[in-house]
């Protein structure tokens, strides 16, 4: 990711115009962010447009992203919830008629989401 501590000339030299993306930089801009996992900025008519990064990258941001707002969803929840509202979880577990023990068995073979 963007380093957190970056000088005054570095974020310079990751502003790049889509006038110089189409003169030929478009290339050495890929290989820097393979090579280094960069990351820049392209601006039109001096304004930001668009954001060139790795895939990784992006993945990761998207993972965060997903993360957070799954956060967030929670403690909203958490927040609204009332005792009332929970069951416990031994009750859910009798009422199924399973055991810790059979969980335990299957549970590395069920991908939740």
């Amino acid at each position: 990711m963007l380093n957190n501590h970056i000088n005054l000339s570095e974020a310079i030299e990751k502003i790049i115009s889509v006038s110089e993306l189409g003169r030929g930089k478009a290339s050495k801009i890929i290989n820097n962010i393979e090579l280094n996992n960069d990351s820049y900025i392209i601006v039109k008519n001096n304004k930001p447009k668009a954001v060139i990064m790795s895939v990784d990258e992006y993945k990761e941001m998207i993972e965060a992203q997903e993360k957070l707002e799954l956060l967030l969803l929670s403690a909203k929840r958490l927040q609204t919830t009332h005792q009332s509202d929970c069951v416990d979880y031994d009750d859910i577990l009798k009422e199924f008629n399973v055991t810790n023990e059979e969980i335990d068995k299957i549970k590395d073979t069920i991908e939740l989401e």
